[in-house]
C-alpha cells in the first residue's frame, strides 16, 4: 500500500507540473530513474518526490554467504559504493549467523528463528554527515526534492538558482530484516536504508502543491 501511495503522489506531482507546462517531453519519456522533473529557463532538472513526512532513501539488499560467513550486497551499484564508504557492512555483528541462510531445508525455518534474525540484525545508527544523502541524489543528477506536507527543497546544490531552502533532515541508517509476506516464513530479506526523522524536517517556504508554501519561482 505504501509503495502504491508513493506512486500516486509521484503521478500527482507530474500531473501538476504538466498542467503548468513545465514538465518537458524529454523527462516524460526518460526520467533516468527519477520521479519527476521541470524545465527552468530552458534547462531540465529532476525532482525526487516523497509522499511521507518521514521518508527513507536508498534501500539496498544484503545477503549472507555461507561459504565465507560474510555479508555482501545483493547488487553492487553507486549507492552501495556510498554505503561502503560509511562502512555499513562492518556495522553488522560479525558473530551473527542468520537463520535465513543457515537453516536447511529452508522450509523448516520457524517463526521464532525469523524473529531471532529480525531482532539480531536490527540496528539504528545516527548519521551526522548529510553528504551521503546529497551524493546519493547527485549521482542520479537529481538536485531537488518535494515532500508531501513539508514542501520543496534543494539537495546537494541549488543548481537552478531557485533560492529555495536546503533539505537538512536528521538521518538514521537502519539495518532491518524486512518481511515480504507472512507465508512462507522464510520470505524476508535483509536491508540497509537511510531514514529521515519527521521531527527533524523543517517545513519549506515553497511547495509544488502550494499547500504549505508558495510555488517555487520556476520560469
Amino acid at each position: 500500500m505504501a509503495s502504491n501511495l508513493g506512486q500516486l503522489y509521484e503521478r500527482k506531482i507530474r500531473d501538476l507540473l504538466r498542467a503548468k507546462s513545465i514538465l518537458p517531453l524529454l523527462l516524460e519519456t526518460n526520467l533516468e530513474g527519477n520521479d519527476a522533473g521541470f524545465t527552468h529557463n530552458g534547462v531540465s532538472y529532476f525532482i525526487e518526490v516523497k509522499n511521507r513526512n518521514a521518508p527513507d532513501f536508498g534501500q539496498k539488499g544484503l545477503v549472507w554467504e555461507k561459504s565465507t560467513g560474510k555479508w555482501k550486497w545483493r547488487i553492487h551499484d553507486v549507492i552501495t559504493d556510498l554505503y561502503d564508504q560509511l562502512g555499513v557492512i562492518k556495522k553488522i555483528d560479525k558473530k551473527f549467523v542468520p537463520n535465513r541462510y543457515s537453516v536447511e531445508p529452508l522450509h523448516k525455518l520457524t517463526s521464532l528463528q525469523k524473529k531471532d534474525d529480525q531482532q539480531k540484525f536490527e540496528k539504528r545508527i545516527e548519521l551526522k554527515n548529510l553528504d551521503v544523502l546529497y551524493e546519493f541524489y547527485a549521482r542520479k543528477r537529481c538536485y531537488y526534492i518535494q515532500i508531501e506536507g513539508k514542501g520543496f527543497y534543494y539537495l546537494k546544490q541549488d543548481i537552478a538558482n531557485l533560492n529555495v531552502p536546503r533539505f537538512k533532515p536528521e538521518l538514521t541508517l537502519r539495518l532491518r530484516a524486512k518481511s515480504h509476506s507472512s507465508s512462507p516464513t522464510y520470505n524476508y530479506s535483509f536491508f540497509a536504508v537511510i531514514q529521515a526523522k519527521s521531527s527533524g524536517i523543517l517545513q519549506s517556504t515553497f511547495d509544488l502543491e502550494e499547500k504549505v508554501g508558495a510555488f517555487p519561482p520556476i520560469a
